[in-house]
């Protein structure tokens, strides 16, 4: 894992993903800083963090679209694919390889706290819970963004699906308030969600009766459920969707609520974006 992790970090300065990852969020974070911090005399760093938000739907697709989608289409993946190494390695260190591009500009972002003891009062607690969790969540997207790198040759569509799943998980809390809450409406939603489910299961297996019984049993069972109890789907689809709500842990994070709950739920998805990497790669393998 350390030969790959080497590997793939130098490579990333190579390309200069890594170099333009890092100037982006040092861009935004200090225009954020000083907009915030500088100009409007704000002495705490969590709405300059908060507001820097905006450097997932660059930074992470930048980072994560060329992890595997690069090496599947110039055959290169085959090395690792064929070779007697565990795939958990291979996808730990291309993992540890983005996570530690990714703490540089952090790091940095660690400072500006420091800076702003010089103008009054210390928020240095808040300060760094808020940094904390901006790079908790960045974990987070970063392992879901090469999952779907994983999952196709093209980064282009890996880098367009990455940004679709930020924007997804970011606008979620804004537009609850548009989502119909009838049980009619809950119940399309859930068997929309369940074809999703079976297409995720198709492309991870490739076993088409599989996918098929999924969807039956999920959907079917979502239709099934409607016409024997419609009450129960009364409000179910904000429930659901709540799931994929990063925005709001985030946000409870920069209001001070930095709980284990919080914490958990995002290193839950980087742990799952984990392993359904090494299972797309285990299919491949053994495809």
């Amino acid at each position: 894992m350390r030969a790959i992790y080497k590997r793939e970090l130098r490579g990333h300065f190579t390309n200069m993903t890594g170099a333009i990852a890092i100037a982006v969020m040092l861009l935004i974070t200090g225009l954020m800083f000083r907009y915030y911090n500088l100009y409007n005399g704000v002495l705490s760093l969590h709405y300059a963090v908060s507001s820097s938000v905006l450097v997932f739907y660059i930074v992470v697709p930048v980072l994560s679209m060329g992890s595997f989608a690069q090496e599947r289409r110039q055959k290169t993946d085959q090395l690792f694919l064929t070779a007697p190494v565990r795939l958990y390695e291979v996808v730990l260190g291309k993992y540890f390889s983005l996570l530690t591009v990714f703490a540089i500009p952090v790091l940095v972002l660690c400072i500006y706290p420091l800076v702003m003891t010089f103008f009054g009062k210390e928020t240095l607690l808040w300060d760094y819970a808020s940094i904390f969790a901006f790079f908790i969540m960045g974990c987070a997207y970063l392992a879901i963004g090469m999952f779907l790198s994983s999952c196709t040759e093209s980064a282009v569509i890996s880098a367009i699906l990455t940004i679709l799943f930020v924007f997804a998980t970011q606008m979620l809390s804004s537009i609850f308030t548009m989502i119909s809450s009838s049980s009619l409406a809950a119940m399309l939603f859930l068997v929309a969600l369940s074809a999703l489910l079976a297409l995720l299961v198709y492309r991870m297996t490739r076993h088409y009766p599989l996918s098929i019984a999924a969807l039956i049993l999920l959907g079917g069972g979502f239709l099934a459920a409607y016409f024997l109890r419609p009450d129960w789907f009364s409000g179910r689809t904000e429930s659901i969707l709540r799931i994929f709500d990063f925005n709001t842990h985030f946000a409870d994070c920069m209001g001070g609520v930095f709980s284990i709950p919080n914490l958990l739920y995002f290193l839950s998805y980087a742990a799952i974006g984990i392993v359904l990497t090494i299972q797309s790669l285990d299919k491949r393998r053994w495809g």
